[in-house]
């Protein structure tokens, strides 16, 4: 009897770059529900050195964080692997918009989400970028 062939499972690998612990298990775990796999790094020199190793079809980051920022990291990432400069979501806080970050975003033609927001906010533009 010839053998069923398997359905094919594609695998979104998805890099959360955020330094609030809470919060960045709170994104894996919706991610997670979303049937994506996700990975974690707590700043953006770990951010680098995770692209270095592993593709992702995604990066889900925060734009105000130790060591490495999320503008600089886009920078390197969009640099490196083009393929992602479309695939940045870019999460933050009201603070970022007085350092600039706004004017960055908007010229990187990515998405922002400003915390707090909800899961659906979430799910939607994860569907967006993850369609690009």
């Amino acid at each position: 009897m010839p053998e069923t062939p398997r359905p094919v499972q594609i695998v979104h690998r998805i890099l959360v770059v955020e330094d609030d612990y809470e919060l960045a298990s709170l994104l894996n775990e919706v991610l997670i529900r979303e049937n994506l796999t996700p990975e974690i790094a707590g700043n953006g020199m770990e951010a680098l050195e995770k692209l270095q190793t592993t593709d992702y079809q995604a990066v889900i980051c925060d734009l105000m964080m130790p060591r490495i920022d999320g503008e600089a990291l886009y920078r390197e990432a969009a640099e490196r692997y083009p393929y992602l400069a479309s695939r940045f979501l870019f999460i933050t806080g009201e603070a970022s918009h007085h350092a600039g970050f706004a004017d960055f975003v908007y010229r990187s033609g990515c998405s922002l989400l400003e915390k707090p927001f909800d899961i659906e906010q979430l799910r939607a533009a994860l569907k967006e970028m993850l369609a690009r």
